[in-house]
């Protein structure tokens, strides 16, 4: 069980027609947050020929991430686009290196100008927002049915006029492997059914994030958040909920961040989490 890690990653433009990267050296490293910004992680190809190195690392190129183990299962673990890809050499070896973002050409490229009349719901505005980004959402449920009494009217980025609506209500949105989830604080925007133990994934022992800025600082060690590392396990996302069961955790949490970093010759995978006690 979980032997012979495996990462490739398929490249080409969005909606296009791609190529598979393969039977490389390949190292990710994936910062996932429940924040607005697009989440970006930072990919090293080894030794790959200065024509395929040219071709992965042109600006715009969409990403799909896979990883996971051949004798078990091997799924994507992120999706984006291309910022920049650089070539370099490490000692002995030749990197390829591209940063990717979630999200974040769909967010960059939603130009709006709407008005709307007297008595709009923000549902509907919101709705038009989301559209215009264009990629799918979850937790449109989460806004209430309030209306704006003297109507409504934004000339901006979709993305930061959603982020306006959300904050009325308390609100916000985050962008996972191309996905909006609207997040309503203190609960999740998704439900993967894992529990976490030793026997079970769980690779660290839960320990509570302190709030202590110095050494005279009075506070104490939130109770309520924790940091835990865990094998690879792709529905782990900011926002989601999972169970674990250790000797200083037990009960149901929210992540808030999660960090996926690995490659497919030396370092095995792992998430780096942080939560919240749900």
């Amino acid at each position: 069980m979980a032997f012979l890690r495996s990462v490739e990653i398929i490249v080409g433009p969005k909606g296009g027609s791609g190529f598979i990267v393969k039977d490389l050296k390949i190292a990710f490293n994936i910062e996932k947050t429940n924040g607005v910004d697009c989440n970006e992680s930072k990919i090293r190809i080894y030794n790959m020929s200065l024509e395929m190195s040219n071709k992965v690392s042109v600006s715009g190129n969409h990403i799909t991430l896979r990883a996971g183990y051949k004798d078990e299962s091997i799924a994507a673990i992120f999706f984006g686009d291309v910022l920049k890809g650089h070539r370099y050499r490490d000692g002995t070896e030749i990197v390829t290196e591209l940063t990717v973002f979630d999200g974040r050409s769909a967010v960059m490229t939603a130009p709006v100008s709407i008005s709307y009349a007297k008595g709009t719901d923000a549902k509907t505005v919101a709705s038009y927002f989301l559209d215009a980004i264009g990629l799918p959402y979850k937790g449109l449920e989460n806004i209430p049915g309030g209306a704006y009494d003297h109507g409504y009217t934004y000339i901006g980025m979709a993305g930061d006029g959603l982020r306006e609506v959300l904050n009325r209500y308390g609100l916000s949105y985050t962008i996972q492997n191309e996905m909006v989830f609207i997040l309503k604080e203190g609960e999740s925007a998704d439900e993967t059914g894992l529990k976490l133990t030793p026997k079970t994934g769980l690779l660290s022992t839960p320990q509570a994030v302190s709030d202590k800025t110095g050494e005279d600082d009075e506070e104490i060690d939130a109770a309520n958040r924790w940091k835990f590392t865990t094998m690879l396990f792709p529905e782990l996302l900011p926002g989601a909920a999972c169970s674990v069961g250790s000797d200083t955790l037990n009960g149901e949490v929210i992540i808030e961040k999660a960090v996926f970093s690995g490659d497919n010759w030396l370092d095995d995978f792992k998430i780096d989490i942080e939560a919240v006690v749900a």
